[in-house]
């Protein structure tokens, strides 16, 4: 009776396990190699409490985030965020020009969420000032 017991015991926690370990290995970083994170918790708007994070923390900080609504990476070059746009299969949907930033809207399957701007469902910015760049899921928020 008690062996029974155990193995029932064995089985319904290595099911929550399994159940959990997917769950936890989708939250990974959505942009890799970057300088710096930014994670946008409660709200995917400007009204959104912002978390930064350095490479070596980054995945830890977002795993302990609590409402998560997006996540932004700075790059030294553009190219390597644009890069990022390119692994995700990106459509790049309009641009804009403002003083010495200039922003890319995409819109990609594979993440989720996203914004309407401009009549356009967005989940996926780059924004572009000088040799560097900042991108983000859906938009980025707090300036670049």
């Amino acid at each position: 009776m008690r062996g029974r017991w155990m193995a029932t015991m064995c089985a319904l926690a290595l099911a929550l396990v399994l159940l959990a370990v997917p769950q936890v290995l989708d939250r990974g970083l959505l942009f890799d190699g970057a300088q710096g994170y930014t994670f946008y918790l409660r709200s995917a708007s400007s009204q959104a409490e912002i978390v930064t994070a350095e490479p070596s923390a980054a995945l830890a900080e977002k795993l302990a985030a609590h409402s998560l609504a997006g996540e932004s990476a700075r790059y030294d070059r553009a190219s390597d965020a644009f890069a990022q746009a390119e692994k995700y299969d990106a459509a790049l949907l309009f641009t804009q020009k403002t003083q010495d930033v200039t922003d890319y809207y995409y819109y990609t399957p594979r993440l989720d969420g996203g914004v309407w701007l401009d009549g356009e469902r967005v989940n996926l910015h780059i924004a572009v000032r000088g040799e560097g760049a900042c991108i983000g899921s859906p938009l980025i928020f707090g300036g670049y």
